[in-house]
């Protein structure tokens, strides 16, 4: 798995993030996807624990779609969700939905964004 961080710091970030959810064990891949997108992005990273309750280690989805992020951000955000979750929308409380497209997604970030939503599938996927 090391091979699909974007750097050291990538790497160090991810194994602080996955200490304060309290995982010793890396074999979750709903977790350890999320938190590889998260921690390969320093906003994201910066708001994880307004995107994130730790305590119960449940994901804050409302604040995940509440129009915040920027546009790279929000596709990275969206992928996140998506492979949480395996659904391809969130619906929001008054029923219209944010569908989550991979071409939207991947057109849609900068060449880091792009290494990062492609290395995020990688890892979802070593699971199965």
């Amino acid at each position: 798995m090391k091979e699909l961080f974007l750097n050291k710091d990538h790497m160090a970030k991810f194994s602080y993030m996955m200490e304060e959810l309290g995982f010793e064990d890396l074999r979750d891949p709903y977790w350890t996807s999320l938190s590889f997108i998260v921690t390969g992005n320093e906003k994201l990273f910066n708001k994880r624990h307004s995107l994130i309750n730790f305590d119960q280690r449940l994901i804050n989805s409302e604040v995940w779609f509440s129009g915040t992020l920027s546009g790279g951000e929000q596709r990275l955000i969206a992928l996140a969700y998506n492979l949480f979750t395996n659904m391809d929308f969130y619906e929001f409380e008054d029923g219209k939905k944010y569908y989550i497209s991979p071409l939207e997604i991947f057109s849609g970030v900068d060449e880091v964004g792009y290494k990062l939503a492609k290395n995020a599938i990688d890892v979802r996927l070593m699971f199965y």
